[in-house]
């Protein structure tokens, strides 16, 4: 019985786990494409820093103590008219001392005025 137990316990705890992980993926994946829009919307000025601010206002919001350490990196390239939001941070975890990262990237065209 014991033995039962203890599986049946890694097997709750792996299924919290596996949520967990999926949850700080989707507010990563939830951040940067808010970054993108933002970013996208701010015109030729500030793209990387309204981008930046609009994933990092969202996890301030939304990511709690799901999605610590959290990282946003912006890319623009103007060459090839294309804005980048990555967003990557440290999932929570049931079992003490292991780390999960998690990482998400959001990509779109920028908004072009054409003459």
């Amino acid at each position: 019985m014991a033995l039962l137990w203890s599986a049946l316990l890694a097997c709750l705890l792996a299924v919290v786990q596996v949520a967990l992980l999926s949850y700080a993926g989707q507010v990563a994946l939830s951040a940067a494409q808010d970054g993108l829009r933002g970013g996208r919307g701010y015109g030729a000025t500030d793209i990387a820093g309204g981008a930046q601010r609009d994933a990092e206002d969202f996890l301030a919001r939304a990511g709690g103590t799901v999605l610590t350490a959290t990282e946003v990196s912006v890319t623009v390239d103007a060459a090839a008219g294309l804005l980048r939001v990555r967003v990557a941070g440290t999932a929570l975890s049931v079992v003490p001392g292991i780390r999960l990262t998690v990482e998400r990237e959001a990509v779109g065209g920028l908004e072009r005025v054409s003459p």
